[in-house]
Parts: C-alpha cells; sequence; structure tokens
C-alpha cells in the first residue's frame, strides 16, 4: 500500500486513467483468490501482498481523475469524497468482516472481496470513462492547454517523485500526513483489542464500534472540502476586490496556503479524541466515552486529510496523481512502522502513555504546519516548487 501507488501514478500518467484501475483490479482479485485459498502463513502473506498492490492504485490515480474533471475552486469538496474511501475503509472492514468470519469463516471474508473486485473491474471497463486530459484532448481533437507533454516510461521515475521532500514545504506537509496517519492507524489496529479485551465485547460487536470513527470521517470529509473550497473563493473575492481595472485581464493567482487555513480544527479535533481516548482506555471508563472520541478522531482525521492533499494538489497541479502517491508512500511507510511498535508500547506503557505519544507527536507536525501555513508561499520562492497553482 505504501509502494505500488507511486507506480500506478506513474503508469496513470503515461497510459491514461482508466486502464490503470482495470488493471489494479484484475490484480487484486488474483490476490483476493489466493488469499482464500492459502493454506499456510507464508502463502497467505504472499496473496496479501499482491491484494494490497492491486487495490492500491486508486491512492495516487484517484487523485488524478479529481485533478482531471474538476476545477480549483471546487476541487476540495470533490477531494472531500474522494478521501472517503480510504478512511472508512478501515472502518467499515473491521465491521463487515467481523460479521462474514463470525458467521462464514475467514476465508469467506477474501471470496467476498472477490466477487466485489469483479464487480469494480466490470465498472472500470466499461462504465468509467478516461478522464486524463492529454488522451482526452487527442481523442477528440480539443486543443491541449495545460497539459504536461507525455514523458516515456524512463522518464516517469518514482524516485524523483520521492525525491520532492527535499522541498521544505512538500517535506513538512508530508511529515503532518505521516503522524497523523501513523496514529490514526494505531489506532484502527488496536480498537478491536480494547473492545475485546476491556469491555467483552464479540468480533461483531467490535466490528460495529467502528461506525462512529466512519461516521467522523463522513462528516469531517464532507465539511472540509467545502470549508477549503470557500476560503479560495473568499480570497480569491478579495483579491477581484482589490485589483484596479486596467489589472482585471490579468489572471488571480491565490496562494496554495489558503487552502490550509482551517487545517488546525481538525487537526486540533483529532489530538483531543487520541488523548482522550487513551486515558479512558487506560482506567477502562465509559465505553459510550470512547466512542464519542472515535468520531472526533475520524472527523478531524478527515478534515486535515483534505486540506493537506488538496493543498499539495495545487502546488503540483500537473503531477496530481504522482504528488498524491508520493504522500500516501510517506504515510503508508510510517504506518507501518509504528504498528510494529504500538504492541510493545501498549504492553509496556499502557494505553494512556501509548496515545499520548502518538499525541506529542502528533502535535509537533501541526506546529512545524503552521511555518507553511504562514510562510509557505515565500519558502516556495525561494526553495521550491514554485510552480503556480491552476
Amino acid at each position: 500500500m505504501a509502494v505500488f501507488p507511486l507506480l500506478w501514478s506513474n503508469l496513470a500518467d503515461y497510459i491514461g486513467r482508466k486502464p490503470v484501475y482495470a488493471l489494479s483490479m484484475l490484480i487484486f482479485i488474483c490476490g483476493s483468490i489466493g488469499c482464500a485459498l492459502s493454506q499456510s502463513l507464508p502463502a497467505l502473506i504472499a496473496s496479501r501482498i499482491v491484494q494490497s498492490a492491486g487495490a492500491s492504485a486508486v491512492q495516487g490515480a484517484g487523485a488524478g481523475t479529481i485533478s482531471d474533471i474538476y476545477p480549483r475552486e471546487r476541487r476540495g469538496t470533490a477531494l472531500g469524497l474522494y478521501y472517503l474511501g480510504p478512511l472508512l475503509g478501515p472502518c467499515l472492514g473491521p465491521l463487515i468482516g467481523g460479521y462474514i468470519g463470525e458467521g462464514a469463516g475467514w476465508r469467506w471474508v477474501f471470496w467476498v472481496l472477490t466477487i466485489w473486485g469483479g464487480i469494480m473491474l466490470l465498472f472500470a471497463v466499461f462504465v468509467l470513462p478516461e478522464t486524463h486530459r492529454r488522451i482526452v484532448a487527442k481523442k477528440h481533437a480539443i486543443q491541449q492547454i495545460n497539459i504536461p507533454p507525455l514523458l516515456g516510461l524512463k522518464d516517469n521515475n518514482p524516485l524523483q517523485d520521492i525525491a520532492t521532500v527535499r522541498y521544505p514545504v512538500i517535506a513538512l506537509a508530508m511529515l503532518h500526513f505521516a503522524m497523523l496517519f501513523g496514529t490514526y492507524f494505531t489506532n484502527a489496529t488496536a480498537q478491536p483489542l480494547a473492545y475485546e479485551s476491556i469491555y467483552g465485547l464479540s468480533q461483531g460487536m467490535s466490528g460495529l464500534c467502528f461506525l462512529s470513527s466512519g461516521v467522523g470521517c463522513v462528516v469531517g470529509s464532507t465539511v472540509g472540502g467545502r470549508v477549503t473550497d470557500l476560503l479560495i473563493r473568499r480570497h480569491h473575492s478579495a483579491l477581484e476586490s482589490q485589483t484596479s481595472d486596467k489589472e482585471q485581464g490579468c489572471a488571480i493567482k491565490v496562494p496554495a496556503e489558503v487552502r490550509l487555513g482551517a487545517m488546525w480544527i481538525g487537526s486540533t479535533l483529532f489530538l483531543c479524541g487520541v488523548v482522550i481516548c487513551g486515558w479512558l482506555l487506560q482506567y477502562k471508563l465509559s465505553l459510550a466515552g470512547v466512542l464519542v472520541t472515535q468520531f472526533l478522531i475520524g472527523s478531524g482525521m478527515a478534515f486535515t486529510f483534505q486540506s493537506l492533499g488538496g493543498y499539495l494538489i495545487d502546488v503540483f497541479p500537473t503531477r496530481s496523481a504522482r504528488i498524491t502517491g508520493v504522500q500516501n508512500f510517506w504515510r503508508s511507510a510510517w504506518a507501518a512502522v509504528i504498528v510494529q511498535l504500538s504492541p510493545t508500547m501498549l504492553e509496556n506503557i499502557g494505553w494512556g502513555w501509548t496515545y499520548t505519544t502518538m499525541f506529542f507527536l502528533t502535535l509537533a507536525s501541526l506546529l512545524l504546519m503552521q511555518l507553511v501555513v504562514y510562510r509557505g508561499e515565500t519558502m516556495r520562492q525561494r526553495y521550491g516548487p514554485g510552480a503556480d497553482p491552476r
């Protein structure tokens, strides 16, 4: 899930979005069948890698599709809906998988995914249109405006994309992305243990508790997307009102950092949810209180995610799929590390201090992000990237 979006995003810029979606679903189906038929743990792990490689294409290419078809002033709302996918997945997956596992056994979890992947493959082949602007323009003989030239496969080097962290604003954005997602994923993987060992819930009931975070993701992502679009439009109107008649013909450029103006709202909700949840679990207090904190974590995470994701696309308007693949790489890589450490942390320092540690790591990255919010435009002009948002 960390590495393959880099490859899919580059391929999506080269051959188009539609073939990538279709090919990735085919790989996902093969991996799911392998999981369902696995007779040993190594076989299951290998099949899971194949399954994950196929499922990961939309992590980057999906943002490219959004950038293809939505103007900047409406992109935040669209990204808010797009981010519901990767954010709702960890919430709905345990709920659905829990009941399937209880009723039919764990293999049927993968057979259901195989069937679902087949449905998505049919949609990708027969329903989903191609949206890549260069390919659509060429097909319909439309004049190509603000479309990057076609690069050869040798020029689509994922390592060059990963190296965008050499720019200070990108490094700080990736850091906050990683700390948020690492904390979110640590919480998501630890919650079943808490629900079953502390509150004595069944596997199915434990999955049902993830609805609280899922509802939070829906609220945070949809509201956050509209808020960032509103900030862009308001700033554009303010600049327009200050423009003289002589300058009316010039394009008004709204700094990309405007989209980050309300990010602190989501991050604050997330941080409050994390630290309160940890100490509620530490002292085995109200399950209802834990579910409220899960709503705060989900809504805050989703709000901040689409603000940061929209900002990166505004900075790299012609490489939206690739920069989204890059942020997915860094956040997923950190999540993979911290999830390996979290069981040891829970065992040695307990729920409260584990979640408090996650709180301080995320808080530090949020404070560093304020440099981007207030000085980002100057930093981009001085250190790069200097692309004008479109």
